[in-house]
């Protein structure tokens, strides 16, 4: 009986001995992206998101936490989707060692709207025009807003996918050149695949993607995901 004892505690103490040895292990890679599945991240992504928006006769009574892909596929973003109405983009960010614990950066950043705020969007289409400039005649392309019968603009405060009726579907945010390099992600593409085409869920275009051009009649996603704790999910 002593003996049998004695084994289990040596076990147990080398149990223990990698256990330590994997922690810092493994504290570092927690602080990745690529440490987490999708399921992971979007269970993160909705606890965080239910400290953040719901409370005790708060305006939203429930959520859901959507992917949203890139146009290869990777889960790069999500969408938190609110009831009676409101949302929020996130970004996942890749994540490092210095921005979680030397800066306390989160891992996941909520996006704002340089001009409507942080839960509503106005649609719009793009009109292309001619235009003389001091280099030439050129085409402009012109953001018309669509308006109410009143002639005011229209705002939704649910999200783009959800305006559409977009629900069983893979969301998708395709990025255009000023997205792709530009660390705030700004102008990206609210898509959905339909067959070989896509669906701008703004507008129902459907169009063909070229990742290396910007087609300049396509409403975008005016989302900044800024660098800030301000922003943190």
């Amino acid at each position: 009986m002593k003996k049998r004892t004695k084994i289990l505690t040596c076990v147990l103490a080398v149990l223990l001995a990698l256990m330590m040895r994997a922690a810092p292990v493994l504290l570092v890679c927690s602080q990745y992206s690529f440490f987490y599945t999708e399921s992971q991240h979007l269970a993160r992504i909705r606890a965080r998101a239910e400290d953040h928006f719901l409370w005790e006769g708060g305006e939203h009574t429930s959520l859901e936490v959507y992917p949203i892909y890139n146009q290869d596929d990777e889960l790069k973003y999500a969408l938190i989707e609110m009831q009676p109405e409101g949302y929020m983009y996130v970004r996942i960010n890749k994540g490092s060692i210095l921005s979680s614990l030397l800066f306390r950066r989160s891992m996941y950043t909520m996006a704002r709207d340089r001009t409507y705020g942080t839960d509503s969007w106005r649609p719009y289409r793009v009109i292309a025009e001619p235009a003389t400039g001091i280099y030439g005649d050129y085409t402009a392309y012109i953001e018309e807003a669509i308006l109410n019968e009143d002639g005011t603009a229209i705002v939704y405060y649910k999200s783009h996918f959800r305006v559409m009726g977009i629900e069983n579907e893979r969301r998708y945010f395709l990025e255009t050149p000023a997205s792709e390099n530009s660390t705030s992600s700004h102008n990206l593409i609210p898509a959905v695949k339909r067959g070989e085409q896509w669906l701008d869920v703004m507008d129902g275009t459907l169009f063909d993607y070229d990742p290396e051009k910007y087609e300049p009649f396509l409403p975008v996603v005016n989302r900044y995901f800024f660098a800030d704790n301000f922003f943190d999910l």
